[in-house]
């Protein structure tokens, strides 16, 4: 993966580059324990074996630490699930749909502290004017828009039955972060059973009424 740039274009060394994911990482483990009301940049600082002062050379307070935790998951996730959807494009939209479905939860199940995280950052973080950052309709929309094109693919090619591709694509999602909550507070909890059950019932859901 390349460095990220700073804003003015320049681009951050790998070095540097590591040392901010170490800060997100650390930043992500503390909340996960101890809440983000808790996690204050010197216990961050601690946990990373650093001084307070590179948290602040890297990132402009904790605000931007936060949002950069919240971003970070959305790329990991991105990048897990990405290879699982594209082997699945060559054998259509139905397969598309599974892939998105079990990657998702197999990225869930596998970084339950992570999401812990950033569902309390999304709940907490806001902007100067008081508002949640992460958690607004825009954000629902930009997120849902690839799964609602792939739905609407899926209907064009006559693989899938008559549905409303926007409501779907947030039914799905619901399914998706409603278990990223439980999974949290129920270490034990049998994300692949769940995930059985989920694909069969988007599988009836998106089937044509003449294969019902």
């Amino acid at each position: 993966m390349r460095p990220e740039n700073y804003p003015d274009g320049q681009q951050r060394s790998f070095i540097e580059e590591a040392r901010r994911r170490q800060i997100i990482a650390s930043a992500a483990e503390v909340i996960s324990e101890l809440g983000y009301a808790n996690a204050s940049l010197a216990r961050i600082a601690e946990r990373a074996g650093i001084s307070k002062g590179v948290i602040s050379y890297h990132f402009d307070g904790k605000d931007e630490l936060m949002s950069q935790v919240v971003i970070q998951l959305f790329v990991a996730g991105a990048e897990f699930m990405g290879p699982f959807i594209e082997a699945a494009a060559a054998d259509g939209s139905r397969a598309i749909l599974h892939a998105y479905l079990s990657s998702n939860l197999q990225f869930i199940d596998n970084n339950r502290s992570y999401v812990a995280a950033v569902a309390d950052i999304v709940l907490n973080l806001r902007g100067p004017d008081g508002t949640l950052r992460f958690d607004t309709p825009d954000g629902d929309r930009e997120m849902i828009a690839p799964l609602v094109a792939a739905l609407a693919e899926g209907q064009r090619a006559g693989e899938f039955g008559d549905f409303d591709p926007t409501v779907l694509a947030r039914l799905i999602r619901d399914s998706i972060d409603g278990v990223a909550n439980r999974a949290v507070r129920e270490p034990d909890f049998d994300m692949r059973h769940y995930r059985t059950h989920l694909l069969r019932m988007f599988d009836a859901v998106t089937r044509k009424d003449d294969n019902r």
